[in-house]
């Protein structure tokens, strides 16, 4: 069973009561007909053998407690019908989806299935019938073709395909780690390359063409529900779908099924649990939200590669990893490039791209080994301080100020690119387009390298984009003036936002589930007139992003009373109701004095912006050699593995 899977099953039960508790269960027959929840099964054995097991007497025991709480079980013909404003889904929908077709489906389920008169779907691994050896449970029995023909022709059973032969884990990069097939470019070791998307879609394609073939042929029909093996998929993988005639997409994502959106239908992964069904009662009886609090470390990967040795790079990363398990970190923003010197201005990366030098390819295989951990990673990555290889195209593109009278490069600590230019967009996606192709992360860290301060930007493709967007030629002295001080600064704001919006676009192609975090400065979270000197908004952060990172740094803002400082940055997000979408992170290392900040009064910060209602909490930097900050000291309130607040 994949470690993916495990995750996605902690205290499921929890979840359903959870979303069963919602208010849409009690809304209008409209409101509820937008909404359905889908369960998925595995093997329904007499005796459970594996954890994805639901043991018979489990089973028949939840088709009960859902026949007699309200529930209504419908078929993805009802799905498709509500989705096309043909019907109605009742109130208390319920989907039971079942994956593998192992052969207790056709023993067990399936006449309890006819006996209640339930509808379910069965998705089918088309290589495994033929081949049993190649399913992951090895020993476990599959349906056979024969027994598929016979559940596929009633009006209770509808054949999904669970791919021909995607459902593996495939090679992902030189170190060897593997990722779920149905998502990864493959990594061929021989030639020392990565696949490229053209293969990528043509291997999605061939496969998925072959599952249709076969069921057609041995089981008949046409298949038009398409199951991600481990949920795992990328919007190429659903453009080949489409090309297929699939209709409706499932995953293994946890919450609502849509029927606005069939195609990513999101799944609970069913487990068996001790006397569930009491559990499960109670549950649904409680009205309120889960927020699983982020605790997290942002981690310098230039301290753990280590030049020309892949091998002591791997020693230090194991390092690392023992030590966030021991802090009990659930969350990493790690490091995506190489910025040795600490300049902020990129040169290399750690990932294969076609823009920079690869310093080393190792983030994909950190990321990795840290997500088996069960510790979720957000890919650091600047926004424009990229230092190109070409130096007149890299002058070219560079972010200009106006200083002394004289229009120049901007001598700012970080030397952008300019985000007006549109070829600072096409040389910036690339880079992001292959981060997402090569690297399976769960978020982006955006660095807080996307501003632009108020003598910046007049290179000139901002000064046309000004002048196509409010019809003046801007001159340096127009910036303090009004109606040319707002619109200029309102024109940088929205371009940056832009900027980091066609980022995300690009990388949500290949990784659709992925959440969006930001970097902002504490001055424009505490004081709206600081977007001047920033081009950010807090406002427009907090509509933005999944979470926006406030880095409250007090000894880089030379804070003398930090008690208040950070009062006033919480009650700041509380009036913006957005405690549940702010991390606050704070400083462990004085780069001023080149000297660690004590553990002790870390421990402290933190534990006071939670007393003052702050959720989630990082802190920056981490050294896995000097233990910095001291595990024993802050790990009390940085934890929060499998950590969970009912609000």
């Amino acid at each position: 069973m994949s470690w993916e899977r495990i995750l996605l099953s902690v205290n499921i039960f929890r979840v359903l009561a959870v979303l069963l508790a919602l208010p849409w269960l009690s809304a209008s027959s409209a409101q509820a007909g937008e909404t359905f929840i889908a369960l998925t099964y595995h093997d329904i054995p007499e005796a459970e053998m594996v954890s994805d097991d639901i043991s018979q007497s489990q089973f028949v025991k939840q088709l009960e407690f859902f026949k007699t709480h309200g529930f209504t079980f419908v078929s993805p013909q009802d799905l498709l019908a509500a989705a096309q404003g043909h019907a109605t889904l009742p109130n208390k929908a319920l989907l039971l989806t079942f994956d593998d077709a192992y052969e207790s489906f056709y023993t067990f389920v399936y006449p309890v299935l006819r006996l209640y008169n339930i509808p379910a779907v069965l998705s089918v691994v088309t290589s495994w019938i033929d081949n049993p050896q190649a399913s992951i449970y090895r020993t476990k029995k599959l349906m056979s073709w024969e027994q598929l023909r016979e559940v596929g022709a009633s009006r209770l059973v509808t054949i999904a395909s669970h791919t021909h032969a995607q459902h593996k884990y495939i090679q992902a990069n030189p170190a060897g780690n593997v990722e779920p097939a149905s998502e990864t470019f493959r990594y061929f070791p021989e030639a020392q390359r990565y696949e490229t998307e053209a293969e990528f879609r043509t291997r999605v394609r061939t496969d998925l063409a072959k599952s249709i073939e076969m069921l057609q042929s041995k089981v008949g029909g046409n298949p038009y529900i398409l199951t991600w093996p481990y949920g795992a998929y990328n919007e190429l993988g659903l453009q080949e779908a489409a090309s297929l005639g699939f209709k409706i997409i499932l995953t293994l994502q946890a919450g609502l099924g849509q029927v606005r959106d069939l195609w990513r239908v999101k799944r609970l992964y069913m487990m068996p649990q001790l006397y569930w069904a009491p559990l499960f009662k109670e549950e649904l009886a409680r009205q309120f939200k889960e927020v699983v609090q982020m605790r997290a470390a942002q981690v310098d990967l230039d301290a753990i590669v280590e030049p020309g040795s892949y091998a002591q790079s791997n020693h230090n990363l194991g390092r690392l990893i023992e030590r966030l398990v021991a802090l009990g970190v659930n969350t990493v923003f790690m490091q995506g490039f190489a910025d040795r010197d600490g300049s902020g201005n990129i040169k290399s990366l750690y990932f294969h791209n076609r823009v920079l030098p690869v310093e080393m390819d190792f983030l994909s295989h950190a990321v990795n080994r840290l997500r088996v951990r069960g510790i979720k990673v957000f890919a650091w990555m600047p926004v424009l301080s990229y230092e190109l290889p070409d130096p007149r195209l890299n002058d070219q593109l560079k972010v200009r100020e106006y200083k002394d009278g004289q229009l120049q490069i901007t001598t700012s600590w970080y030397r952008r690119l300019s985000p007006f230019d549109p070829q600072t967009l096409g040389i910036v996606g690339k880079i992001f387009e292959d981060l997402a192709m090569h690297v399976n992360f769960d978020g982006i860290l955006f660095q807080d390298d996307a501003y632009l301060n108020d003598f910046e930007d007049f290179h000139p493709a901002a000064l046309e984009v000004f002048a196509k967007r409010y019809g003046w030629e801007l001159q340096p002295g127009m910036v303090r003036e009004e109606p040319w001080r707002g619109q200029w600064l309102d024109c940088k704001t929205e371009v940056l936002n832009e900027f980091i919006n066609h980022l995300t676009a690009i990388v949500r192609r290949y990784r659709p589930q992925i959440k969006v975090a930001r970097n902002i400065y504490s001055e424009p979270a505490l004081n709206p007139t600081a977007q001047e000197w920033f081009a950010q908004n807090f406002a427009s952060f907090l509509a933005s992003y999944d979470y926006t990172v406030i880095m409250a740094y007090t000894r880089m803002e030379k804070i003398k009373n930090k008690s208040s400082w950070y009062a006033r940055l919480v009650e700041r997000t509380r009036n913006f109701g957005a405690l549940d979408k702010v991390v606050f992170k704070v400083q462990t290392y004085d780069w001023q004095h080149k000297k660690w900040l004590n553990s002790r009064c870390i421990t402290q910060d933190l534990r006071f912006l939670v007393a003052q209602g702050a959720r989630h909490l990082a802190y920056y930097p981490d050294d896995v050699y000097l233990n910095k900050p001291e595990i024993d000291k802050v790990s009390l309130m940085i934890s929060g593995r499998g950590e969970v607040r009912d609000n």
